[in-house]
């Protein structure tokens, strides 16, 4: 009997490259996602320190112009910081769907998985019905042919 051959290789083969490449996307939106939260942190950092040095010079009695410019600096700071939370959210929301791309890759290539492993199944119980099959007609023709020989002798 012949060798098994699945006829959905091919299809099998794409599905798993499509499931390595989902992966991959995955991993680089996380890290991309990590690296918007660090940014994050920096200019949440960044900003408290802004407000501490405007209320520290305030404190003091700086001039009008100098708080100005503080002032400035932290509107500043806090447009940075919003641009910030916005590039994390939308990093999150890249590292949520390629999450879900990945299960459905990995879903699709789970699904021809387990038909291959049924197909490959099927075919070795074809292949041990077979084999049976020739062994109980060989013990038939080895129980016959004694009485053949038998025969032939008288």
């Amino acid at each position: 009997m012949k060798g098994f051959s699945f006829p959905l290789e091919s299809i099998r083969v794409l599905r798993q490259q499509r499931e390595r490449a989902a992966q991959q996307r995955y991993s680089r939106s996380l890290m991309q996602r990590d690296t918007a939260e660090h940014v994050l942190k920096v200019a949440g950092d960044e900003l408290t320190a802004g407000y501490q040095l405007l209320g520290g010079e305030m404190e003091h009695g700086a001039g009008a112009g100098r708080i100005i410019h503080l002032r400035t600096w932290c509107n500043v700071l806090e447009m940075r910081f919003h641009e910030c939370e916005a590039a994390l959210a939308e990093a999150r929301n890249a590292a949520s769907e390629a999450f879900n791309f990945m299960c459905a890759a990995r879903r699709d290539r789970e699904t021809l998985d387990r038909f291959h492993e049924k197909s490959r199944a099927t075919w070795q119980r074809s292949c041990q019905q077979a084999e049976q099959k020739m062994l109980d007609e060989l013990a038939v023709q080895r129980q016959s042919a004694p009485a053949l020989e038998h025969n032939r002798i008288h």
